[in-house]
């Protein structure tokens, strides 16, 4: 017989009690994987109403075997439903890392674009709202979806390297889906915004013809119904307020030119309307 068996037997990394038991590893392996799978389903299970105990969870899984990508996406879910959207971002950047598809569910893209946003970090938003944006439709609620698509739109519409047609086509998925929700009006203030931004000012007034409460962007505010990068809902309540409330419009300009895209191609569009204003038009 020849002794090269003997000497792979030595070196296998298998307990000393399996060695000689052919099949045993091979079936304490498969019921390791086993728990381990039934503890990140159930992980996945009690994101939305147990966040915390989702993240005890995913967390021991990792304790036991760090390289469990899957564990680790669950656990910055459940970080960011905990308020801890910089441990979420972190957990969720290998969403972003090369040949990450197979974990790479539209919810869990978008819980990472909103950590992004909540961390300031409009570049990052961005790359996460652009990879879910060919999965946005696999969303399980139509309502989701509508919310997910004018969140890309928005986060797209921040980056000047966006291009405006990207930003309408999402609104335009947006307002297809949105019959029913309220954030039809959201979807026109924003293609005005996305049309003012290139300089197009007859498609921005039809984009607004179709926004009948401008007042009422103001709710969303607070972030909780829609995730908005700094200075985009400044933008649009600008630009819907600027002929009946022209003074309140001006506010949200003056906001808009000294958020984080104050440099970027929104606060042209301020700075277009203050020259306006004074050229008398």
């Amino acid at each position: 017989m020849s002794p090269r068996p003997v000497a792979w037997a030595a070196q296998s990394p298998r307990p000393a009690a399996c060695l000689g038991a052919p099949g045993l590893w091979e079936a304490s392996r498969q019921a390791l994987v086993a728990r381990r799978c039934r503890d990140l389903a159930r992980a996945q299970a009690l994101l939305l109403k147990a966040p915390a105990r989702a993240k005890d969870l995913a967390s021991g899984l990792l304790a036991e075997a760090p390289e469990l990508t899957e564990a680790r996406i669950v656990r910055g879910r459940a970080r960011l439903r905990l308020g801890d959207s910089k441990g979420a971002l972190a957990d969720l950047a290998p969403l972003l890392e090369v040949g990450a598809t197979g974990v790479a569910d539209p919810a869990a893209l978008w819980d990472g674009g909103r950590a992004a946003l909540a961390q300031k970090d409009a570049l990052g938003a961005a790359r996460f709202y652009r990879a879910l944006g060919s999965r946005a439709a696999l969303l399980p609620d139509r309502s989701q979806q509508v919310v997910a698509y004018i969140e890309i739109a928005s986060a797209l519409l921040a980056t000047d390297s966006a291009a405006v047609d990207d930003v309408l086509a999402y609104l335009r998925e947006a307002r297809r889906r949105s019959s029913g929700s309220g954030l039809s009006g959201l979807c026109a203030a924003l293609s005005a915004v996305a049309w003012l931004g290139e300089g197009r000012d007859s498609e921005a007034q039809g984009a607004l013809g179709d926004l009948a409460d401008p007042t009422g962007l103001a709710r969303f505010r607070d972030g909780k119904a829609v995730a908005l990068p700094d200075g985009v809902l400044d933008a649009a309540l600008a630009v819907a307020l600027e002929r009946s409330q022209p003074e309140l419009s001006a506010q949200h300009y003056r906001a808009l030119a000294q958020s984080p895209l104050g440099k970027g191609k929104l606060a042209k569009l301020a700075a277009r309307q203050a020259g306006a204003k004074r050229g008398g038009r």
